[in-house]
């Protein structure tokens, strides 16, 4: 079940995104400053995720409590759909948790509006971050300050239907591929199987990343440092959409009824359905579908094949733990942080129900107890942390997204949908696509 939390994607920041319109008036309600927790003197902590994932904290938490019984823990948990909206009503009713988990996403708006308490201070004393790297930690981190703690490490990779693959007598490309290299496996994709299957997905739309991970190759990022526009240009835009046109005349990827159909909608993904062998949802592996007994793999996102490419992919945190300003009980919710992050109980019965581990101590910690899908997942994952490490031209990683971005991240996919269908050119949907984004942005 580790791929429902370690993708961060589309699917899931965007509905969390929408809700945080009514953050500014849950927060004029309450004044800025009200208590949180109830009149307990329980520590109260919240999370979303699966059933495993709820099962797998609950039973860390007990040991914990085991270990600190001078911290009582009230639990409440749920799915990801709701999540924040209850979450600004107990913000606005005095009633917010001591201790959350937080999205990446997200967690810039909330800090800015002065819900979440810094935890600097804490750190190399009740807060134990050993193992975690700067860049990890940046995924939690606005204007300078600590306002989460990672869970794992988060990247863009593929998934490769390797069984369907290999049926067709190809191999699985070095994971130093291109762009040119997804576009020329994906023909052979479509050509081997006799017209039947597709290569890959189309990310024309910019879905889980992809387009970011190009921009970045390209030296730009996908919004500027203020957040009040993008921060790519329309001739990087332009060559993406080129290229997925290309990909879609040359039949490497599918037509645009099966893209719109999978729009957040994980069982009609193109792989899932048996359409494509290449997907850029790290998600579907759970999916089932017509990969229920195929071995999957994993891929970082191609690299640029043009000259002065930069590396563009990069890591990010998961999810993240993050203490409410309000709260009375920041300290407690802490030690709670560090337990996650360091202790050998927690960090086996989390195995990746919170992302791939952030630090290589907890990666070993698990490595022996994984399915062989989860074992491949991560080894990329921890390739890719390494290259994005040692590569001298990577960008910083992307701050995280200002509010209107899920705005922006569905217009780039529905103009990609409209060139597919062929309701608009390239050049008349980019210039659509500019002004609009500077509306949504306000820049």
């Amino acid at each position: 079940m580790g791929h429902q939390i370690s993708r961060r994607t589309l699917f899931r920041t965007a509905s969390g995104l929408a809700v945080t319109g009514a953050l500014g008036s849950a927060l004029s309600a309450c004044s800025g400053g009200t208590g949180a927790g109830s009149t307990s003197s329980d520590l109260t902590m919240t999370w979303w995720g699966s059933d495993d994932r709820h099962n797998a904290y609950k039973k860390a938490l007990a040991h914990f409590q085991q270990e600190n019984p001078e911290i009582k823990i009230r639990e409440t948990y749920s799915g990801y759909e709701g999540y924040f909206d209850k979450f600004n009503t107990n913000i606005a009713g005095g009633s917010a948790p001591d201790l959350l988990q937080m999205d990446t996403a997200l967690v810039a708006q909330y800090a800015r509006k002065g819900v979440l308490a810094p935890i600097d201070q804490y750190v190399g004393k009740a807060l134990d971050l050993t193992g975690f790297s700067k860049t990890l930690l940046a995924a939690g981190t606005v204007d300078g300050k600590l306002y989460g703690v990672p869970s794992g490490i988060g990247v863009n990779q593929l998934t490769v239907n390797r069984t369907g693959l290999e049926k067709l007598g190809l191999k699985l490309p070095d994971r130093e591929w291109t762009w040119a290299d997804l576009r020329k496996i994906s023909q052979d994709v479509h050509k081997k199987s006799g017209g039947k299957v597709h290569g890959v997905d189309d990310v024309g739309g910019g879905a889980l990343q992809a387009f970011e991970v190009f921009a970045r190759e390209h030296g730009q990022t996908f919004f500027s440092d203020d957040g009040k526009k993008v921060g790519f240009t329309s001739d990087t835009l332009q060559e993406w959409w080129e290229y997925w046109a290309e990909m879609r005349r040359l039949n490497a990827c599918p037509p645009p009824a099966i893209t719109s159909a999978a729009h957040n909608d994980l069982t009609k993904n193109a792989v899932v359905i048996g359409k494509a062998l290449f997907t850029f949802d790290i998600g579907v592996y759970g999916a089932g579908g017509s990969i229920t007994e195929a071995q999957l793999d994993f891929l970082p996102t191609p690299q640029g094949d043009w000259s002065n490419a930069r590396e563009g992919n990069y890591v990010n945190g998961g999810v993240l733990l993050s203490a409410t300003k309000a709260s009375k009980k920041v300290a407690d919710s802490v030690k709670v942080m560090t337990f996650f992050a360091q202790d050998e109980t927690a960090i086996k019965g989390m195995q990746l129900l919170r992302g791939i581990p952030p630090t290589e101590k907890a990666r070993d910690l698990i490595a022996s107890s994984l399915t062989e899908t989860d074992k491949l997942n991560m080894e990329c994952a921890d390739y890719i942390s390494q290259r994005v490490s040692k590569a001298a031209n990577a960008l910083p990683a992307p701050a995280p997204p200002p509010q209107g971005a899920d705005q922006i991240w569905d217009l780039l996919f529905q103009s990609n949908l409209a060139v597919a269908f062929g309701k608009k050119t390239i050049k008349a949907q980019l210039g659509e696509f500019f002004d609009q984004a500077a509306g949504i942005l306000g820049g």
